[in-house]
């Protein structure tokens, strides 16, 4: 029992030990100022072998991991993404992608460049200067009043358009969710607008949807007495996203009031 009892003493003491010393692989001499150290060859120089960090096949085990705001350093391989990534307490970073993956930035003006796609709940219709839903120019009747837009754009003019077509509620136009994984930096999403003479009820409201999750409604215009107003949307999705998209809510009552949207556009920061 004596003899166990001193086995057990000497072990504990043993790895008491160890536990404030250096730590190698590879190497019985680990630098003083390391816990651990891994050196690249074990047999004084005939081979050498590398530091392979953990891989996980996509974002969804790598999230899977769930780490906490405390985890700050924390670093894995992203198979799929070919990026080394590091926890930064509340999201991850891409440390270094692969040169391979690329993202060239996708458009929607609806002429020259028109890789974006869309739907839309209302289908499109014209009916003169009594109402108006589709894509047009400033040289269409009462369009000159926007005078930001050029060439083909997003047009409306009576949504209601007197009962006939449209509808009295909104219109929602959603553009495609895109594939922005090869966007290491991140993107930024944008596009144009302009408003002519809208009136209480006069609404727009947009909403940008990132790796399928909605992020809050943005009320763009609050029509009021005539309100005329135009100018840029610009939204950012972080690096380490994987895919965005747009939708576009619109509400517009009445002969006279105009609005324009042009200039879709998906680029990377």
């Amino acid at each position: 029992m004596r003899k166990n009892i001193l086995a057990i003493a000497a072990l504990i003491a043993l790895c008491g030990s160890h536990a404030h010393a250096q730590v190698g692989i590879g190497t019985t001499t680990p630098a003083a100022s390391s816990m651990l150290e891994i050196s690249s060859t074990s047999d004084g120089g005939t081979t050498y072998k590398g530091f392979m960090p953990p891989r996980v096949p996509t974002t969804v085990e790598r999230d899977a991991i769930s780490p906490s705001a405390t985890d700050v350093g924390l670093t894995v391989y992203v198979t799929d993404r070919e990026c080394l990534q590091m926890w930064n307490g509340t999201g991850w970073e891409n440390i270094h992608c692969l040169n391979g993956v690329s993202f060239g930035g996708i458009f929607q003006n609806f002429d020259l460049n028109t890789a974006w796609g869309y739907t839309t709940d209302v289908p499109f219709f014209d009916n003169g200067n009594n109402g108006f839903y589709g894509i047009t120019t400033t040289a269409n009747g009462g369009f000159n009043n926007i005078t930001t837009m050029t060439n083909n754009f997003l047009g409306i003019l009576d949504m209601n358009d007197e009962g006939v077509n449209g509808t009295a509620g909104f219109a929602t136009i959603t553009f495609d969710t895109i594939d922005i994984s090869g966007a290491l930096s991140g993107v930024n999403l944008s596009f144009d607008y302009e408003v002519f003479e809208f009136d209480t009820g006069d609404d727009v409201y947009y909403t940008v949807t990132i790796d399928g999750t909605p992020q809050a409604e943005v009320q763009l215009v609050n029509g009021l007495g005539n309100l005329s107003m135009d100018g840029t949307v610009s939204v950012t999705a972080p690096p380490g996203s994987t895919n965005i998209s747009l939708s576009i809510r619109i509400r517009q009552d009445g002969a006279g009031d105009y609005a324009g949207f042009d200039n879709f556009a998906i680029i990377p920061n």
